[in-house]
């Protein structure tokens, strides 16, 4: 998929989706620089509630933040992650696309745009924010992975394992990215069982949470392999 779609396209076709307000792209912004130092104290005071998961404390100091500076695009990209974790994923979208509106090349907005676009089953937004997200940062495996989830929603397979496989290149210890693969190959027809088996088993090497189901379709698939081919299953 990547090279085939280019950011023009992918930006007309989101403009014209109404996911962007048209009239709001480029609109006067300011930079985190020009901030106050009371913002920018609020900011590190968010950001330090967020990592000790006191969501509701990070949410006002956001608000408070915003409502000095409101035109600084990664403040509300912070905001909006603090929204979506606490379960307001259409206050969180607002915002997203407000920094959009601000800087179209914000790749962390059109991430979690992307996200809460997957979380929300909005397949053909979360793939055109996705998209964007690794236009705008293709070094980002979380942006490739989510991306490749949502190709898979679309049933777009190849396009789906060249971003988990991309996801996994950048960060060998991606274990979702892993776990995706896996899930991936099992749905091949017929099932990639080895490719399937090995990702899972690496998945739970980084410490994903082991799936029952998954582990029951792998030994059936194994199970159910001619008696010449090579079997194996998990340890």
């Amino acid at each position: 998929m990547k090279g085939t779609l280019s950011l023009g396209v992918l930006l007309l076709s989101i403009l014209a989706s109404g996911l962007l307000p048209t009239a709001a792209v480029g609109a006067p912004t300011a930079s985190p620089s020009e901030m106050s130092p009371e913002v920018v104290s609020l900011r590190k005071e968010a950001e330090k509630s967020f990592a000790a998961g006191n969501l509701e404390k990070a949410d006002a100091l956001y608000s408070r933040a915003l409502g000095m500076a409101p035109n600084i695009s990664s403040l509300l990209v912070s905001a909006a992650a603090v929204k979506t974790r606490l379960g307001k994923l259409e206050e969180s979208r607002k915002m997203l696309r407000e920094a959009l509106s601000l800087d179209l090349d914000n790749a962390a907005a059109w991430k979690l745009l992307g996200m809460n676009a997957l979380e929300q089953k909005r397949d053909e937004e979360a793939f055109a924010c996705l998209a964007q997200a690794t236009l705008h940062d293709e070094s980002n495996p979380r942006a490739h992975n989510y991306l490749g989830m949502a190709a898979g929603r679309k049933g777009w397979g190849e396009a789906s394992e060249q971003e988990l496989r991309r996801a996994v290149e950048l960060d060998p210890n991606y274990a979702d990215a892993n776990f995706n693969l896996a899930v991936l190959y099992l749905g091949r027809n017929p099932p990639l069982i080895e490719l399937a088996r090995r990702h899972y088993q690496r998945a739970l090497d980084l410490g994903a949470q082991r799936d029952p189901a998954i582990e029951n379709l792998i030994a059936k698939a194994v199970a159910s392999q001619p008696s010449d081919s090579p079997k194996s299953a998990l340890p």
